[in-house]
């Protein structure tokens, strides 16, 4: 009966995606602006100094875990291209309650990251206007996502394709000027005394490329997966592309880039300054070019960061009310959250994410800042989870593949083998992040909204469609 109840939910979200409208090259912008926030721009320093030098492998395998999601959230898309992303292929292959926790979840985590990043955006934008309430500012700028949101995907394509732009302009714009300066310092038979001058004459000491072992690798680890968890934004966006077989490509180009951008921007930041001597409490590629003598870009940069938060904003959004509208159609929510108007944007949706929004910068204004930041700290455990069970739900396709599910995305490569270890992976960060008293009160806060999800379904949902089976 379950399974008869989960197909005739399949069909629904079948019939309900509309016409595609993204393409290609929409949808890898859509994907890049929704991964690439102010986090990198600010917090890859955390990292940068946990870590040191080894950074880059962290960004490397990152990159790595990101393709392996990937990849089995593109393959199971070519095939069954419906809306709700992880929501609704963990609900086609692990059942019900999967698809259920999978939603709730990401739906959860997604108005946590819109909320931290509102906030951020106006504790930034009182450099310029330090008289203004930060609710205010933070509300204004929920607001505006909202709007964009309300105009439907091509709107939000537009838009979202033009932040998308500016970011990747500004970092390759990095990248190029650092290795201007690169080239001329090594012209002339200099060495520029960052990190790499440490690490090659210094190999085997404690300046090498693990300066604090592998504890600070794997702690720098827990920060950088974060830098990729977007991807989610790229899974409710694929269901709008107008040929569903271009969701591989965008895919492949999407992780490519995402992963080049990361490592060569940060290694440059590394030849400029030492590893050592990177903050926690300002952006890193503010630093490098202060540094390196081209102090006036950062005021350019500083805005970019601002855009970015604001891109990530959006396309959280956007994946939000995707996946709301999923699980509207699978029973998990009201019914008439499924609601579109004739452009195709959930409104119904739209208007409970917004009400949703509101309650989060309500609760980040009442509650002390630590507890807050516990909340937070508890959406990157469900990121966790997302992509645990995308993987699991990958494994249960590829027993269940039919003639029909003939294509598997290049970026599950070594599958299903590369799955297993990659969900390993996942534990193992997760395990470790409990050894951090910020990620363990995280974990703690997360498993607490775990328990209410589980009580919530088997008191009402389940109930609800054991009445409607039966009927």
């Amino acid at each position: 009966m379950e399974a008869q109840k989960t197909n005739r939910t399949t069909a629904k979200q079948t019939e309900s995606h509309h016409s595609g409208s993204l393409s290609v090259r929409g949808l890898v912008l859509v994907g890049i602006g929704g991964i690439i926030g102010a986090g990198f721009f600010l917090g890859c320093g955390l990292p940068i100094r946990s870590a040191g030098p080894a950074v880059l492998l962290a960004f490397l395998l990152g990159g790595v875990i990101t393709a392996q999601v990937s990849g089995a959230l593109t393959s199971i898309a070519v095939n069954h291209p419906v809306q709700g992303g992880f929501q609704a292929f963990a609900e086609m292959y692990l059942g019900r309650f999967a698809g259920y926790l999978q939603g709730w979840t990401y739906y959860l985590a997604s108005i946590l990251t819109i909320s931290s990043e509102a906030v951020a955006m106006a504790v930034f934008t009182k450099l310029w206007f330090p008289h203004v309430p930060t609710i205010l500012l933070a509300g204004v700028f929920s607001f505006l996502i909202i709007l964009i949101n309300a105009f439907g995907v091509k709107s939000f394509e537009r838009i979202e394709s033009i932040m998308s732009a500016l970011k990747i302009g500004v970092l390759v714009g990095f990248i190029v000027y650092a290795l201007i300066l690169v080239i001329a310092y090594l012209t002339h038979g200099t060495i520029w005394p960052g990190s790499w001058h440490q690490v090659f004459a210094q190999p085997g000491s404690s300046r090498g490329w693990f300066p604090n072992g592998f504890s600070g690798f794997a702690q720098s680890m827990l920060v950088v997966i974060f830098a990729f968890a977007g991807i989610g934004v790229f899974a409710s966006a694929a269901a709008e592309v107008k040929d569903p077989k271009g969701i591989d490509k965008a895919a492949i180009w999407t992780v490519l880039m995402l992963t080049v951008l990361y490592i060569a921007s940060i290694a440059l930041v590394l030849w400029f300054v030492s590893w050592n001597t990177v903050s926690t409490s300002q952006s890193p590629f503010v630093y490098a070019l202060r540094v390196s003598g081209a102090g006036p870009f950062a005021a350019v940069l500083n805005g970019i960061i601002l855009v970015a938060a604001f891109s990530v904003m959006t396309g959280s959004l956007f994946s939000a009310n995707q996946v709301l509208q999923s699980l509207a159609h699978s029973g998990e929510a009201p019914k008439r959250v499924a609601r579109e108007t004739k452009r195709g944007t959930p409104m119904t949706a739209l208007i409970v994410s917004t009400v949703a929004i509101a309650a989060a910068l309500t609760i980040s204004v009442l509650l002390p800042a630590n507890v807050y930041s516990f909340l937070v700290s508890a959406s990157s455990y469900f990121n966790f989870l997302n992509w645990f069970v995308m993987l699991l739900a990958f494994l249960a396709w590829r027993r269940k593949t039919t003639e029909d599910d003939h294509f598997v995305s290049r970026l599950a490569f070594g599958q299903p083998v590369s799955t297993y270890i990659t969900m390993i992976l996942l534990v193992g960060l997760g395990g470790y992040g409990l050894l951090q008293r910020d990620q363990r009160m995280g974990f703690y806060v997360s498993v607490v909204i775990g328990v209410a999800l589980v009580i919530a379904y088997w008191f009402s949902i389940r109930r609800r469609h054991v009445s409607q089976d039966t009927d």
